[in-house]
């Protein structure tokens, strides 16, 4: 626990509302004036309260550190997990993590979220707690999301607490692959999805294979973790069969972007991902004797490259 953190715990003890009145003091000088960013209040642990803003909205998107981290600095296409609240300049309320009791995570820097974050959020440090007011151009515009209560060119005010971030590329040394009888894998680190070749004229191992494509530099995952991961998967012979969390697949009812999962409920990844390295990205081969028996007589022979960014 750092000072600073201690020093606000003890005033929360003795004086709340002191501390009150010294939170909505960071909302700025400016606070309170026409286009100004609308003053937050907050006791602390817990939500803050923002207030609704004054006059006309400002037309460039303003960021102010209302706490200030002492963790990681946030870089662009890192994965952050962040409380937050969200609502329009005229103080309506349109999203609330805290109130779902459960922090979300998003992309950063790389246009999975709306650009008024992944322009103000990068170099923002883990720990911090920050206002956003977003202009509608670096919002939604004209567009807003259907059945939400934004409506056409709305400015948008956030609070959001960082509580972490990881990088998403892989991060390491390319590993040769010079086995012609398994798939290829693309090296790539620009948060895309790796290109994957299946051999044509060759079958499946009959046996597991794990492969390091791209050995990261980070904790060795155990077979009780459960991983933040990008994965994508593909059965042998049908390429058409893929689902990958880059790409989402709505059909398969898998959304977009990295998801966490315990290493022992995917078939083949206790095999194939123990003592792998965080910041890896690992090609498995699954054959279907590898799934579960009442799985068996469905299943194929399955190709999978997984990126880890984080174990725990």
């Amino acid at each position: 626990m750092t000072r600073s953190t201690t020093a606000r715990r003890l005033v929360a003890a003795l004086a709340v509302p002191l501390l009150i009145a010294s939170a909505a003091a960071c909302g700025g000088e400016d606070s309170g004036k026409s286009g100004a960013a609308p003053a937050v209040s907050w006791e602390d642990g817990k939500k803050p309260k923002i207030e609704a803003g004054v006059g006309d909205p400002p037309t460039k998107l303003r960021t102010k550190v209302l706490e200030e981290g002492d963790g990681r600095k946030i870089e662009k296409a890192d994965f952050i997990t962040a409380h937050y609240a969200g609502q329009t300049w005229s103080g309506k309320p349109f999203d609330d993590s805290y109130q779902r009791k459960l922090p979300s995570g998003f992309p950063i820097g790389v246009g999975g979220v709306i650009d008024g974050w992944d322009k103000a959020l990068v170099g923002k440090t883990v720990g911090s707690r920050v206002e956003l007011v977003i202009p509608p151009d670096l919002a939604y515009g004209d567009t807003p999301p259907q059945g939400s209560a934004i409506g056409k060119g709305d400015t948008l005010v956030f609070t959001i607490d960082i509580k972490e971030s990881v990088p998403m590329a892989p991060k390491g040394e390319k590993v040769p692959q010079k086995d012609s009888s398994l798939p290829t894998v693309g090296t790539n680190t620009d948060v895309k999805a790796p290109e994957v070749t299946i051999p044509e004229d060759g079958s499946a191992p009959d046996e597991l294979v794990s492969q390091t494509i791209i050995r990261g530099g980070g904790e060795k995952v155990a077979a009780k973790d459960t991983v933040l991961v990008n994965y994508r998967a593909v059965e042998w012979n049908k390429p058409e069969s893929e689902i990958s969390t880059w790409e989402g697949n709505p059909a398969a009812q898998m959304p977009r972007g990295p998801q966490e999962i315990p290493v022992a409920q995917m078939p083949g990844w206790k095999k194939g991902l123990v003592g792998q390295t965080v910041g890896s990205r690992v090609l498995i081969v699954v054959p279907k004797s590898a799934f579960p028996k009442e799985q068996q007589k469905q299943a194929n022979d399955v190709v999978m490259v997984v990126d880890v960014m984080k174990a725990q």
